[in-house]
C-alpha cells in the first residue's frame, strides 16, 4: 500500500486545523448566545396565555410577541414608550408590526381607563400584557422588553444599523437626511424619539420606531462578525428582557434569519385625538379594533374568537 505523500499529509493537517477551529468557533458561538439568553430570560409565571386552548409550539406556530420600549430612568419605574404587538407566521414567512400609540385610552384592568403606556408603571409586564390581551382580545405568546436608553448601546455594539429616513430633520444633535442612512446609536435613539418635527406627530414617530426595529432585527439575524459578537451580547444581556427560553430565541432566529425589510409589515389603528380634563388620548373605536384585529387573528390563524 502506497504512503501518503507528504503533500497529502500537510493538507490533512491543515484540513484537522480548519476543522478544529470551526469547532471551537461554533462552540464558543452556542455557549455566549445561551449565556445572554439565560441572562435575558425572565422565566414565564404562566406555560400559555389566557387566550389560548394549547401551548403553541414556537418551531411551527404562528405567534404573537409584544414589544415594549421603557423609558427608564434611576429611580423610576418606567412607563412603556413603545409598544408593539408582533405576529410572525413561519408558513408565510413574515412578520407583522402592529404598534399601539402609547397615549391611546384603553381600560386598564384593575384600575380605570388611562393611557395605554401607564399600564407599566401601574403593574409592569404583567399588567401591560394583560391590557393589550384584552385590548386586542389577541394572546401574547411572548414579550421582549428594551431599555430604550440601552437601544443606543444595542445599535452601536452592532455597528450601526441602516435605516429608510422619510424626510429631513435635526434631534438633539443629529441631523437626518431624506432616504436610506447609516445610524449609530446616538442618531439611533434621536431618530425613534423625535416627534413635534414630525408632520404625522406620533403616527410619524411609530413607523420610524418600526423602521428601526425591522433595522436592528434585519442587522442581527445576519450578524456575523465574531469581532463584535461579545460586545453584542453583553448589551443584548444588559438592556433585554424576555420570558422566551433560551431555546425558543434560538428557534426564532433560525426561523427568520433569512427574512427581508419587505417581509416585515407593518399596521396601524386610525386614532381619534380627545382631551379630557386637560389631558391629551388617542381613541380607537371599536370597529377600528375590530378590523386590525381580524387582521392579526389571520395572520396568527386563530380560529373563531380564540385560538
Amino acid at each position: 500500500m502506497a504512503k501518503p505523500s507528504s503533500a497529502r499529509k500537510k493538507a490533512f493537517r491543515v484540513l484537522g486545523v480548519l476543522l478544529a477551529i470551526l469547532l471551537v468557533i461554533i462552540i464558543y458561538y452556542g455557549y455566549v448566545f445561551y449565556r445572554t439568553a439565560n441572562q435575558a430570560y425572565d422565566p414565564p409565571k404562566q406555560a400559555k396565555s389566557d387566550k389560548r386552548s394549547q401551548e403553541v409550539n414556537f418551531s411551527k406556530d404562528p405567534i404573537s410577541i409584544l414589544l415594549l420600549g421603557i423609558d427608564q430612568r434611576p429611580g423610576d419605574v418606567g412607563r412603556a414608550d413603545t409598544i408593539i404587538y408582533m405576529t410572525l407566521n413561519p408558513k408565510q414567512e413574515d412578520i407583522y408590526m402592529t404598534n399601539i400609540p402609547r397615549d391611546t385610552l384603553v381600560y386598564i384592568p384593575g384600575y380605570h381607563h388611562d393611557k395605554i403606556n401607564h399600564s407599566y408603571a401601574f403593574g409592569g409586564v404583567d399588567l401591560t400584557k394583560k391590557t393589550v390581551e384584552q385590548f386586542l382580545d389577541l394572546p401574547i405568546d411572548g414579550y421582549v422588553k428594551v431599555n430604550m436608553q440601552g437601544l443606543k448601546s444595542i445599535v452601536d455594539a452592532l455597528g450601526g444599523v441602516e435605516v429608510e429616513v422619510p424626510f429631513d430633520f435635526s434631534y438633539h444633535g443629529s441631523t437626518f437626511h431624506k432616504g436610506k442612512m447609516h445610524v449609530n446609536g446616538k442618531q439611533a435613539l434621536a431618530f425613534v424619539q423625535m416627534r413635534k418635527e414630525d408632520p404625522e406627530g406620533d403616527t410619524g414617530r411609530n413607523k420610524r420606531q418600526q423602521e428601526m426595529i425591522r433595522a436592528i432585527i434585519h442587522k442581527g439575524t445576519q450578524f456575523s462578525s465574531l469581532t463584535r459578537l461579545d460586545d453584542v451580547m453583553e448589551q443584548v444581556g444588559t438592556h433585554v428582557r424576555t420570558d422566551l427560553s433560551p431555546w425558543k430565541v434560538f428557534t426564532l432566529q433560525q426561523q427568520y434569519r433569512a427574512i427581508t425589510n419587505q417581509e416585515i409589515k407593518s399596521l396601524s389603528f386610525h386614532t381619534i385625538p380627545i382631551t379630557r380634563h386637560g389631558i391629551f388620548y388617542w381613541t380607537i373605536g371599536q370597529e377600528e379594533v375590530r378590523r386590525v384585529r381580524a387582521i392579526l387573528a389571520k395572520h396568527l390563524e386563530l380560529s373563531g374568537s380564540q385560538s
